[in-house]
């Protein structure tokens, strides 16, 4: 399931706007990302794709409408609001869908009082919807595509709590509140995780029994064959003993092997028996945190636990950006585990994933290569992010990057492997310093290059009592200083001789 493209009318800052998403002809990746000043409109295309894919997900749970465009929403002057939504289901397109090949439906809005001159086009989403009911009516595993919105007003909420009684975790719960945006509610992954651990640690206690009830049959033949033996012997009948005494020993050579086995078994129980889900869930946690060991202790009130540079912390212990990173990962990989109950790897599961200012309450370090990590993560997700940080759009080739500005939408050339300061001045339109500080630097420069060298000496030093001494840009002016004092000297000299 790929979103192909967005449709705006008249939607919040916007009157007419149409934005395609990646994969498109040109970019092969899975992430849009948009940029651009607070208040550019950013969140409203998220808002807008949350609202619309929410009318999927209502009608796949039990049939109703989804969320209604709020009139707030309608744009200055204007009376109604249409928004509309391209998408790729793949193979689940029950196609024909008519002219088009891909699922396109509408949804509007209107104030009071007012005449539409829009309308609802909801045919090809019924279509959709009930080729998704029926394929889950035959196979109940059938695999369902995440659809998740985390607006920039999420707020993060961490019990540690996870005393919750074993259970299923039905399908379309992989759902439960994911266009609402508001909530990033920890405390649900915590839980799913302590049931796929307690699944988990069910399947050890099982094939423990198992391995045990292996060896007593194993021992029981043994011996048996051992008190044949004997009997045979003690018979004294010899011709009986040259028949069965090659196949006795054979037998036994065979069991003993089998009993050598058991002990390498029982040293593979913890990979044999693990959930996968939670083993795969694990391992995306480890490669985004860097923290290792996640288990639910037991003692006294459950809690997750992690282990961060060799010391074991509950998650309550952690900084908000690691607890930001951790909820986020952490609800992604739970919701698909949920969603695709029947894929091997569940993290290879199909959607879409919309993170409005993806890099918030994350440190630069952890900006660097987020998106790549995500992809490589989730692989077939879709990702349409929003972002004030130069480390997200740089750090990764072949993303589809939007500039919004005054309601108006423009691609962005590759900015790949571009520096930190080259992207916050060409793309984010930012002064890489203080304007009154890069206002007297230009003057001393200009200065070296008039030869007024007591002027610029006189801004160096005015300069040094307020900046740190190993700042690049003064050094540099230094440096110009000092070179233009030689090659004059060098000029004078060659004056000289010359005279």
């Amino acid at each position: 399931m790929k979103i192909k493209q967005l449709y705006l009318r008249n939607y919040g800052r916007f009157e007419d706007l149409k934005i395609d998403f990646a994969p498109t002809k040109e970019k092969n990746g899975n992430v849009t990302v948009i940029v651009g000043n607070n208040g550019a409109g950013k969140s409203q295309i998220l808002k807008a794709l949350a609202t619309i894919l929410s009318w999927f997900v209502s009608k796949l749970i039990n049939g109703s409408d989804g969320s209604v465009i709020e009139k707030g929403l309608i744009k200055n002057g204007k009376n109604d609001v249409e928004v509309t939504v391209m998408i790729d289901f793949g193979k689940d397109n029950p196609r024909p869908y008519g002219p088009l090949e891909d699922a396109c439906w509408t949804i509007s809005n209107v104030k009071d009082g007012r005449i539409n001159s829009f309308s609802n086009h909801t045919k090809e989403l019924r279509k959709t919807v009930n080729n998704f009911r029926q394929k889950l009516t035959d196979n109940v595993d059938y695999s369902l595509p995440i659809m998740m919105y985390y607006s920039i007003d999420r707020t993060l909420i961490i019990e540690s709590n996870a005393d919750v009684l074993s259970r299923d975790f039905e399908q379309l719960e992989g759902y439960h509140s994911s266009l609402d945006g508001g909530v990033l509610d920890f405390s649900d992954f915590i839980k799913w995780f302590r049931n796929a651990e307690d699944i988990e640690n069910e399947s050890k206690v099982s094939m423990k029994g198992t391995i045990k009830e292996l060896k007593a049959d194993s021992h029981r033949a043994l011996n048996e064959m051992y008190d044949f033996l004997n009997y045979v012997k003690s018979s004294g009948n010899l011709e009986l003993e040259d028949r069965t005494l090659d196949k006795i020993h054979e037998s036994r050579k065979n069991i003993e092997s089998q009993l050598s086995k058991f002990q390498a078994i029982e040293e593979k129980i913890n990979l044999i028996s693990r959930d996968l889900s939670l083993t795969l869930v694990r391992i995306a946690l480890e490669n985004f945190t860097g923290f290792n060991n996640f288990h639910i202790r037991r003692q006294g009130i459950p809690t997750m636990i992690v282990e961060k540079d060799g010391e074991e912390l509950d998650v309550n212990q952690l900084s908000q950006g690691e607890k930001s990173l951790l909820a986020l990962v952490g609800d992604i990989a739970r919701r698909l585990a949920i969603l695709n109950p029947s894929l091997n790897n569940p993290l290879e599961g199909e959607g879409v994933v919309m993170i409005d200012e993806v890099d918030l309450h994350l440190h630069p370090k952890w900006q660097h290569n987020l998106i790549d990590k995500l992809v490589k993560t989730f692989p077939n997700v879709q990702f349409i992010l929003t972002t004030h940080s130069p480390h997200i759009i740089s750090d990764t080739p072949d993303i589809l990057v939007y500039a919004l500005d005054n309601g108006e939408l423009e691609e962005l050339p590759n900015i790949y492997g571009q520096d930190v300061n080259t992207v916050l001045t060409k793309v984010f339109d930012v002064d890489i310093r203080d304007s009154e500080v890069e206002v007297k630097l230009n003057n001393i420069r200009r200065a070296i290059s008039h030869k007024d060298y007591l002027s610029a000496e006189k801004g160096i030093e005015e300069l040094s009592e307020k900046m740190p001494a190993d700042d690049v840009e003064l050094l540099k002016c230094r440096l110009m200083l000092a070179q233009a004092k030689v090659n004059d000297k060098k000029d004078n000299e060659l004056e000289h001789a010359d005279d």
